[in-house]
């Protein structure tokens, strides 16, 4: 049975797709988390090539919207995992104005955003899923 690790409970729930939970973090950077939802799932290779596909689609849909969303230069997508094993893609809107352009955001410290900046964002992020077709 599909459980989130500790690590991602914490996190602001968007929505499920139809492979992955979708969660939100980072005041400074939108960004967002894909999590298949599939167990013992560490890697992207150990998906069923049907599964591989519909991340590949849901990656290419939350990268459109986060692209839209928050006016991107440039989106950072990753699948890390060295601190928390169970697969995670990150999706990050950059733009060149971020305090730590042109430097990645990895190891960096979050800010969180307030309750009603966490209300707004997941609000527009939802929305944005809720008019495209998964």
């Amino acid at each position: 049975m599909f459980e989130l690790l500790d690590a991602f409970k914490k996190k602001e729930f968007i929505r499920d797709l139809k492979l992955c939970k979708t969660l939100m973090e980072d005041k400074e950077y939108p960004w967002i988390l894909l999590i298949p939802m599939r167990d013992n799932i560490m890697q992207i290779n150990q998906l069923s090539e049907e599964d591989s596909v519909q991340l590949m689609k849901e990656i290419r849909i939350a990268s459109k919207i986060m692209n839209e969303l928050f006016d991107s230069e440039r989106l950072n997508i990753a699948a890390i995992g060295n601190k928390t094993p169970q697969l995670h893609i990150h999706i990050i809107s950059r733009k060149s104005s971020d305090s730590l352009w042109p430097k990645t955001v990895w190891g960096m410290q979050m800010k969180k955003l307030t309750d009603s900046e966490k209300i707004d964002r997941a609000d527009k992020i939802r929305e944005s899923f809720s008019k495209i077709e998964l």
